[in-house]
């Protein structure tokens, strides 16, 4: 994140912002240099590798896939590790093996081996012809027999999921991308907002889901007391990365301004969920829930605002909270 980024901080008792400053997107690395590193639905999964989503539940609930990644509104996610099983179940798929003999294979293997938290990739299973071959440990070996059997490498297979993974960025993302970062460098200078917002319509011409570009495009209209456009640039911006925090962070800040604290609180607890150290979206769903009567709820809230943030301008009061809401 920026040092210097503008956070909206909501004065529930007042009902007005405490000041003009919004949470910009930031500059974050450029698409295509974090592969690695993301987590990925059930359904991107799916239409990346082209594996209906019921095979991948059906891989899931036989313990041949384990999702690993942090779980979000109840469904798991899946990491690179987890993409490389899931390339592994599609090849053996493919060579004939059933979601039975796969199930057949890893519990038999399991009674063998120490627990293991993605099978198919710890246990290196492939297949040799029409039959499956394991690695565990430096032992190569028929799952099922446990006789020894060759070698088998696995950088073509981590190359290939990459390839498959690797967003696709056109000509046309990248020069979006380059009028993005030119809007956020103007979005510093309070005399060059206009400059800005002529940089953030451009990338989204460009890019019409470039999620960044359409949430600091968003905190400018709110600026300029455009809620319409501003919330429906925040909206956008959500469909466009469900990732985002900034997105649902400031969209929960207009709707707790049309008293519609009850969607404001999923929506700030989303943005919690994104980014768990985001200390103002603890302190705000904790205004958001007291405001709504829900102190028990709100005091985790009070707790992680404070221990994120001890000094901050908001901390006397949430330690004021805590003290009025102790329970009984």
């Amino acid at each position: 994140m920026l040092p210097d980024e503008r956070v909206i901080h909501v004065d529930f008792e007042r009902g007005r912002r405490v000041d003009q400053a919004l949470l910009r997107a930031p500059a974050v690395r450029e698409p295509d240099r974090d592969t690695v590193a993301r987590t990925f639905t059930r359904a991107e999964v799916a239409e990346r590798f082209g594996v209906a989503a019921r095979r991948l539940s059906s891989w899931e609930r036989a313990g041949i896939i384990v999702p690993s990644g942090p779980r979000a509104r109840g469904a798991a996610k899946y990491t690179f590790t987890d993409l490389l099983a899931v390339r592994i179940a599609k090849g053996l798929s493919a060579s004939g093996f059933s979601t039975a003999q796969l199930r057949a294979a890893i519990a038999h293997l399991q009674t063998q081996l120490p627990p293991l938290a993605q099978p198919l990739t710890e246990m290196r299973l492939g297949a040799e012809g029409r039959s499956l071959v394991a690695r565990h440990e430096g032992a190569r070996f028929d799952p099922l027999t446990g006789q020894l059997i060759f070698d088998f490498d696995v950088r073509a297979l981590r190359d290939d999921v990459v390839r498959v993974i690797r967003p696709r960025v056109s000509a046309r993302q990248q020069e979006a991308w380059k009028w993005y970062l030119e809007g956020l460098r103007l979005d510093e200078d309070e005399t060059a907002r206009g400059r800005a917002e002529a940089a953030y319509r451009k990338a989204i011409e460009l890019d019409p889901n470039l999620a960044t570009a359409l949430t600091n495009l968003g905190n400018l209209r709110l600026t300029d007391d455009d809620r319409d456009e501003a919330e429906a640039l925040y909206r956008r911006a959500l469909a466009a990365d469900p990732n985002l925090a900034e997105a649902p962070y400031n969209l929960a800040y207009l709707l707790v301004e049309r008293n519609e604290r009850e969607a404001a609180v999923v929506l700030f607890a989303r943005a919690i969920e994104l980014r768990p150290d985001f200390a103002e979206a603890h302190y705000n769903l904790a205004m958001a829930l007291s405001e709504l009567g829900q102190h028990l709820q709100a005091r985790p809230h009070w707790k992680r605002y404070l221990e994120l943030d001890p000094r901050g301008p908001w901390s006397a009061l949430a330690r004021q909270r805590l003290d009025a809401h102790r329970p009984a």
